[in-house]
């Protein structure tokens, strides 16, 4: 019996034992040091691959690269998951951006959805995974026509649920700390494997609308997109109504 299987066959049983917390060791390459992790649950051990719990987030190791791991939560000798997964930038194949927040359908008003296709292009050595990337995160700002108020609201929709900056106003250090955070999960391949193939394949993402609650249902007259890949923002694209006057940067204003 391989050393591959015999973690495989004791990590099931151990799963199958208990849901609390514990800690493993795993080599991220051949060359890299040993690494322990505490505070981890094993959620599922699927296709050669093992996928742990831990800081609310998700991390995936293949099995290949796990050592160990034990029932007890070794708190004091941790070092962290090695965060070996590249940078990559984003090719927009498309962007549906509706004229107003809600449409009519069947004589009701239904809430649109600003929609956009996408690639992923990793960048990586050969350190560097190849089978993952931090997934992206997306900040889209609105502003919309008079609604009644008298002013022109600005308004925020992010995707996915964990991008939430929890921030009322513009402010970019809180969008920062939510990149960089240990709970940013991330994108996989197919089954584990290179994104070599994956980064040719249309990816969507629909951010709602939801959030524009005015029963007048107002004109969109600008939006700003950013997304943000590892660590910066690796795509921008603004647009205004040529028929408003919009100034600079004024999604700041938020």
């Amino acid at each position: 019996m391989n050393i591959q299987k015999t973690v495989l066959t004791a990590l099931a049983a151990i799963l199958s034992l208990t849901l609390s917390a514990g800690t493993v060791v795993y080599r991220p390459n051949k060359e890299a040091e040993v690494r322990r992790v505490s505070n981890v649950k094993i959620i599922s051990i699927e296709k050669g691959i093992m996928t742990l719990e831990v800081d609310g987030g998700n991390e995936r190791i293949p099995l290949s690269k796990v050592e160990g791991y034990y029932d007890t939560d070794l708190k004091n000798s941790s070092d962290g998951f090695d965060d070996n997964t590249p940078e990559y930038a984003v090719t927009i194949t498309k962007i549906d951006a509706p004229e107003r927040p809600q449409k009519k359908a069947g004589g009701k008003l239904t809430k649109e959805t600003f929609n956009i296709e996408y690639r992923i292009n990793p960048t990586y050595t050969k350190e560097q995974s190849q089978g993952s990337v931090k997934y992206p995160y997306f900040y889209l700002y609105i502003m919309t026509e008079n609604d009644g108020s008298g002013e022109r609201p600005i308004y925020l929709s992010y995707y996915p649920k964990l991008a939430n900056p929890s921030k009322k106003t513009y402010d970019k250090a809180a969008i920062m700390d939510k990149v960089l955070s240990s709970k940013r999960v991330n994108l996989y391949g197919d089954r584990g494997g290179s994104f070599g193939s994956i980064s040719s394949w249309d990816r969507k993402v629909e951010l709602p609308l939801t959030m524009i609650r005015s029963k007048n249902n107002p004109k969109i007259i600008a939006w700003h997109l950013e997304i943000w890949g590892k660590t910066d923002v690796i795509y921008e694209k603004e647009w205004k109504d040529p028929s408003s006057r919009v100034g600079n940067n004024w999604w700041q204003r938020l």
